[in-house]
């Protein structure tokens, strides 16, 4: 379960190959399937195998719904904007030539709302939401 999660989905998760350097709560798109990767990406380096226990060289579980707190580099002014995840599974508010990947969603602790705005990431800092994994 990688660290980031806010809120669980309700699937479990699903081994999928993932790019090189994928690590626990990155987000990604594996064709179709959009979702967090629950654990390291599976590599053996110097005859010892790292990452995810059970999934084959390459792999990694990948969840595909539930809430996680993800970097995303734009302003975000309102629960429920729309998140995109580009071609280099990176995160962005820009519809055109990306996948929808989820909407962001605010956690109520004491009845404040925080988590689903932000402002532009500024000075290196990057800013993160949470974001339901939209089904697709």
């Amino acid at each position: 379960m990688s660290k980031n999660l806010v809120f669980a989905g309700d699937s479990p998760a699903i081994s999928l190959p993932v790019p090189a350097g994928t690590r626990s709560g990155d987000p990604v798109k594996v064709g179709g399937i959009v979702g967090v990767v629950d654990g390291d990406r599976t590599e053996t380096v110097n005859g010892v195998k790292y990452g995810a226990v059970g999934h084959p060289e390459g792999y990694a579980p990948v969840a595909p719904d539930g809430t996680y707190s993800l970097p995303v580099p734009e302003a975000v002014s309102a629960a429920g904007t729309a998140i995109y995840i580009k071609s280099d599974n990176t995160l962005t508010t820009t519809a055109t030539d990306n996948t929808l990947f989820g909407h962001t969603v605010p956690v109520i602790d004491r009845g404040v709302a925080s988590g689903a705005t932000k402002s532009a990431d500024s000075g290196g800092a990057v800013g993160r939401v949470n974001v339901r994994i939209a089904r697709i």
